[in-house]
This record gives C-alpha cells, sequence and structure tokens, in this order.
C-alpha cells in the first residue's frame, strides 16, 4: 500500500523529522534514581529501530523554589519519572539522544509542573501550588488531592526561569525540541483554566490574561535558548469541563502562541478531571481529531493529531485530508515498536494491535509500577526477553486456541519449533470473541485477526473443530504439550440454579437462548457488567439510523439520542460485593459504572442469593429478604479452570506445560504473557 503523507518528511521549525509519525510522552515508571537508565534507554531504542520520527519523553518535573528539581524529587515515586533538574542527569539523556539519532529518530523531552497535582509527600512537606487555592477533586497516582494555595507573581518567576534553565539543559544534552505540558491537569493548563485560574490581577479572568503566565514562560525559554530552537506545547483543546475552556477559546490561545514564536502544537481533549473517556477502546478511532482540525484552521505551524489513532491508513488520511501535520501514535507503538516500519512496508497484517484495553499501560502506570503490554510481553523487558533460535527443535501441539494458545503457538514458530495448534471451536480466539461482543469492546476481535494471519505465515498447523484428548497427543507422539484449554462458567450450588430460564453469561453474549425482557445477571464483575451493558443495549437504534432519522427530521433529536440508549430490556445486577466492578482496571471501571447508570441498569450490592423461583430471584440483603423478579437469570460468577486433560497427561507426556486461564482464569495480559514466556523456554 502507498502511504501519500504519513511517510513524507516534515519539519517543526528548524528541525527535520523523516516522517510525521509521533510517540508522544508516556507515563512508563521503568525508572527507580531519576536517571534515564537501560530500561528506558531500551524501550525508546527499539522503537527508534522501528522507525518513528520523532519521539518525546517525559522528563523530570520542574516545581516552586530555589531547588526547582531537587526538591521535588525527594519522594522515590517521583525518581520512576527521570530528571533533567541538574548537569548530573546528562549523561543518560546522551545515551538516548545518541540511541535515538542513531536510527534517524528525532527525540524531544516534555517538561510539566505538577500545579495542585502535587502533593506534599512529593514535595518535601511543602503545600502544592496553583494558580489559585482550588482543591483536586480526584486522586492522581494514589495521591489524594490537596489544598493548594495561590502562587505569588515572584513564584512564578521563578517557575518561569527554572523551565527555561531546564530546557536551556535539554539543548545541552542534544535533545531536539522541547515540549510543554498544556494538558492533562497541571500547571500551565490551571491557568489556561477558568475553572482553576480564579485570579483577579493581571494573570486571571479574560483568556488573554489566564494565557500570560504561557507566553512569558515561551518568552523566558527564548530570552534563554534563542527563538530558533524547537519548542512546542501539548495543548488541551477542549476541557470537558463544565466552566472550563473550549475550542472557540483554545483557537484564541493557540494564534497568541504562534504569535509568541512557537513552532508547533499537539492537540489533545480533556484531562485528568473530565468525564469524557479519553483513552478505553470505547472511544472512537479519531474521536478527538477535530480538534487539531480547529486549532490547524487558525495557525500555519504544524499541528499534531492525537488520541485512539491506532492505524496506519487512518493516520495518513488524517494528513491527507489537511486535519493535522503530524499524528501522534502512542499505545500502538508501544504495542508493536516496528508499527512505523511494518506500515511503510505494506505490512499492516504484521502490525501487532493495540486494542486499547489499558490492562498494561494505564491500569498500571496510576499504581506506581512499570507498565507493559496486554499484547506485547517485551515492553519493559526489551533487552530481557528476546525471542531467540531454539537449540533443540521440536514438535509440539499447542491445545486451546485462545490468547495463550495463540501467542504460544506464533512464537515457537518463530523460535524454530514444528507447532500444531488444535482449537475446539470453529474459529480462533477463545474467550476474547465473547470479550468483544458487548458495545465498546469490539477491538478485542483484532486479537484472533492478527494472530490467525501470523500463524499462517508461519506454518503452524492450525486445525479447528477438533478436541484433543490424550489417545490423539500418544498418536501425534510430540515433544512437548502446552495446554491452554481455558476455563468453564462457573455454577454456584443455589436452589433452582438448572432452571431453564438460568443461562451464563458466555451464552447470553452468543445469543445462544432467548432472553426475556425481565433479566437478572448474578455477579457484578467485569463480565457481569459487560454482559448486563450488552443486555440493555439490544434493541437500541445505532448511530447510522440516529443519522436517518434525525437528518430527515422522521424523529426529534432527543427522542432518537434516547432510542440510541437503551434497548427494551428491564437490567439488574446482583453482586455480593459493596461495590460492583472490582475487577476492572482504573482506566476502564468508571467509564462501564457511568454506562450502567447512563442505561438505567439496576444495581443490588452487598446482596446473598437464596434461590431462583418462579418469580425470580431470592436475595438477602442484611436482614431483609425480597424478591427481584426476573424471566431470564444470567450466571456471571466467575469461572473455572478446564483443566481435565492436562491432569490425564501430565504423567504421560516427556514436557507438559499448562498455562493460561486453564492454570488459572485471570486477564488476557496474564494469558498472553504466560504464552510467551512457555514458549521462550521451550
Amino acid at each position: 500500500m502507498r502511504f501519500q503523507k504519513l511517510f513524507e518528511p516534515g519539519k517543526i521549525g528548524t528541525m527535520e523529522v523523516k516522517n510525521r509519525i509521533l510517540l508522544p510522552a508516556l507515563g512508563l515508571n521503568f525508572c527507580t534514581d531519576k536517571t534515564v537508565n537501560e530500561r528506558w534507554l531500551n524501550f525508546y531504542e527499539e522503537r527508534a529501530r522501528g522507525g518513528v520520527g520523532l519521539m518525546i519523553v517525559s522528563a523530570g518535573i520542574e516545581y516552586t523554589g530555589e531547588k526547582g528539581y531537587e526538591l521535588l524529587n525527594t519522594s522515590d515515586k517521583m525518581g520512576y519519572i527521570p530528571s533533567l533538574g541538574h548537569d548530573k542527569y546528562l549523561p543518560g539523556w546522551q545515551k538516548l539522544v545518541d540511541a535515538s539519532h542513531k536510527h534517524g529518530a528525532k527525540i524531544g523531552v516534555q517538561i510539566a509542573h505538577l500545579g495542585k497535582y502535587a502533593h506534599s509527600s512529593v514535595l518535601g512537606g511543602e503545600q502544592p501550588v496553583s494558580p489559585s487555592a482550588i482543591q483536586a477533586n480526584m486522586t492522581v497516582c494514589g495521591l489524594a488531592g490537596e489544598m493548594p494555595r495561590e502562587l505569588t507573581i515572584p513564584e512564578m518567576k521563578l517557575i518561569q526561569r527554572n523551565i527555561a534553565n531546564t530546557v536551556k539543559r535539554a539543548r545541552e544534552a542534544g535533545i531536539d525540541i522541547v515540549e510543554l505540558n498544556v494538558c492533562s491537569g497541571y500547571l500551565m493548563r490551571e491557568f489556561l483554566s477558568p475553572i482553576t485560574n480564579k485570579r483577579t490581577d493581571e494573570y486571571g479572568g479574560s483568556v488573554e490574561n489566564r494565557m500570560r503566565f504561557l507566553l512569558e514562560l515561551i518568552s523566558k525559554i527564548q530570552e534563554t535558548v534563542g527563538k530558533g530552537y524547537p519548542l512546542m506545547v501539548r495543548l488541551s483543546a477542549n476541557e470537558f469541563l463544565p466552566g472550563g475552556h473550549t475550542l472557540n477559546e483554545t483557537t484564541i490561545v493557540a494564534q497568541a502562541l504562534e504569535k509568541a514564536g512557537l513552532h508547533a502544537i499537539s492537540v489533545v481533549g480533556g484531562g485528568h478531571e473530565t468525564m469524557v473517556p479519553l483513552s478505553p477502546m470505547a472511544v472512537p478511532r479519531g474521536a478527538f481529531v477535530y480538534l487539531a482540525q480547529g486549532i490547524k484552521n487558525v495557525v500555519s505551524i504544524p499541528v499534531v493529531a492525537s488520541a485512539r489513532i491506532n492505524n496506519p491508513i487512518m493516520a495518513d488520511n488524517i494528513l491527507r485530508d489537511g486535519q493535522a501535520d503530524f499524528v501522534a501514535i502512542a499505545r500502538s507503538i508501544m504495542a508493536d515498536p516496528d508499527f512505523p516500519n511494518k506500515a511503510r512496508d505494506g505490512r499492516l497484517d504484521e502490525i501487532r494491535p493495540c486494542i486499547a484495553c489499558n490492562q498494561g499501560c494505564f491500569d498500571l502506570v496510576f499504581e506506581w509500577v512499570p507498565v507493559t503490554c496486554m499484547m506485547n510481553p517485551r515492553v519493559g523487558w526489551e533487552k530481557e526477553r528476546q525471542v531467540t533460535p531454539a537449540s533443540k527443535k521440536k514438535k509440539v501441539m499447542v491445545i486451546g486456541g485462545g490468547p495463550a494458545g495463540m501467542e504460544t503457538a506464533q512464537v515457537l514458530a518463530l523460535r524454530g519449533h514444528t507447532v500444531s495448534l488444535y482449537e475446539k471451536g470453529d474459529r480462533l480466539g477463545g474467550q476474547v470473541n465473547l470479550s468483544a461482543v458487548p458495545p465498546g469492546r469490539e477491538e478485542f476481535a483484532n486479537i484472533p485477526v492478527y494472530f490467525g494471519h501470523q500463524l499462517n505465515k508461519l506454518g503452524v498447523k492450525v486445525n479447528l473443530g477438533r478436541e484433543v484428548n490424550a489417545e490423539l497427543i500418544n498418536q501425534e507422539k510430540p515433544d512437548a504439550v502446552v495446554v491452554a484449554t481455558g476455563a468453564a462458567p462457573l455454577v454456584p450450588d443455589i436452589p433452582g440454579i438448572k432452571r431453564d430460564n438460568v443461562i451464563t453469561a458466555w451464552d447470553a453474549l452468543q445469543d445462544k437462548e432467548p432472553i426475556g425482557r425481565r433479566v437478572v445477571v448474578l455477579g457484578g464483575g467485569s463480565v457481569g457488567c459487560e454482559t448486563a451493558i450488552y443486555l440493555a443495549k439490544k434493541g437500541a437504534i445505532d448511530a447510522e439510523t440516529f443519522i436517518f432519522l434525525t437528518s430527515y427530521a422522521a424523529c426529534d433529536p432527543q427522542t432518537a439520542f434516547g432510542l440510541t440508549m437503551k434497548g427494551n430490556k428491564d437490567v439488574t445486577i446482583i453482586e455480593m460485593l459493596p461495590r460492583i466492578g472490582q475487577d476492572f482496571g482504573k482506566g476502564n471501571r468508571w467509564v462501564f459504572v457511568g454506562d450502567i447508570k447512563r442505561l438505567g441498569i439496576k444495581v443490588i450490592t452487598k446482596a446473598e442469593v437464596t434461590a431462583i423461583t418462579d418469580e425470580g430471584v431470592k436475595i438477602k440483603v442484611g436482614e431483609q429478604e425480597q424478591v427481584i423478579p426476573a424471566d431470564t437469570v444470567v450466571l456471571a460468577v466467575g469461572s473455572q479452570p478446564n483443566n481435565r486433560l492436562y491432569e490425564k497427561i501430565k504423567d504421560k507426556v516427556a514436557e507438559v506445560h499448562l498455562i493460561g486461564d486453564a492454570q488459572k482464569p485471570r486477564k488476557t495480559l496474564d494469558a498472553i504473557h504466560e504464552g510467551f514466556e512457555v514458549a521462550c523456554r521451550i
């Protein structure tokens, strides 16, 4: 395939970039002592080798005070971000610069100031600061928001000086460009936002006053390093918050930034406190490109489009249609560091897809642990987890075509083994095929598509619709067997559980049985929540129908919108724990809980199910008993390992491995990572 724009060279100020692909700043938590260590270096060098044009790296976050960074970095946690706060850190940055340039990639750093999102525990006991004394209303990285104090003008000047000196240090390290964080929710955006900036002096009130701090900062940077050194901002074009700044106001800011000599604007939406999802797979691909288009309409400097751009064809179309000049692709290049090279060479089916699950990235970054990737077990272990040729080639049977089995078969074949994969169903994928059914979870379907292509190319013999038994294994005489037979739904011992109107969530998601109007879902974990949402949406109109009905005035927009939100079923979730969705990661739970509220799904927690009767589901909450009417009862109370085959053969085969849910039901991330590691040991 020929890409018209994606692989054209581009320029940001005086900096030339070999293509239009930008890897934006990522939270990785790889560092331990504020230095660019080997783990950090290996991650970025592999992506530079993979063909990305420009990489932006998070740098040490500047703070108030003469001590600057050293004050901020008194906390061990802040050591997870490499610092630029002292000359002693420059050798690590210089190594990163050299490694990037060796592969033709340009390297930049993003500088931020935490503002009200800082915490006294990472500030040596000092109170956080902000344009105004307005407390953050959310917890960030496990640190509850504290009341900040209002900055004085002399303190603002000191912060501007400290950041400018940091930019100077970046230039001395050979870094090609500096990006200022004016998004997320940190200090620079706090000045821009009418929500967090309530000042009555020349730094508050009108948009011209609220952007004064940022414009002064740019002037101070130019005074320190010159106007020619490339500088851009990562700008939230719409806060998606009541009373916050919108795209219309941000266009005024963008024009002022260009006039001040800024070289590029990387456009995002929202921030920490927005209740609009920004990263989960429920967000449509390219949903926020319109923000970049809005900024590009009013400036002539390069504009970068961001968020949920995970497909090279989409990326090229954005550039070709003039919506942006560069595209920021983050998680897709985490999932496959060779994304750019594969796209350039037309090997699109070889790109290991990011499915925006958040399991290995967002869900971990806020836990202060090193991130990884569900689809790429090598993220964070680029040097340690190498796929090397096997010292002894073996005949290996992989039993089970779910994520664990597919990853195992792929890596075994890459290492030179002769591999056959057996799946008793009629298609690859296992439980991920069920995961792809609920609304907003469709990206899961890309997992078996990707693996299917790779297994075919690698010569893996895939046997569908064939259940394996001990006799077949004896007949095939493999050198090793990997059992990845997955799990089965757990059926609790409850009176009435065998009634005809009781089905599993797995069967409900496959539409194997008719579903009545009144549905009770037993279990409020992720499977129960997703199944409840799926059933509540049954019968709702889709977006295309909405547009048709409203365009031709067949239905007023408000009524039509209501028809998109809910189908014809009355759904209730029964959960024994104090809250639902406890096995969701932080990046997803709030989205699903919000969907459940919007769909009118009833939730009853701290409930014990005592029986299923003709009338419905009998429950006990505390000392109170009640019956929840139900035409259909859906079981989503967990799963249990399907390891019967393993138990039969474990002492009869020379080398046998039990992996994935067949060993212990867990997340897809665990299954794929386990498959990779086992395949590397055989």
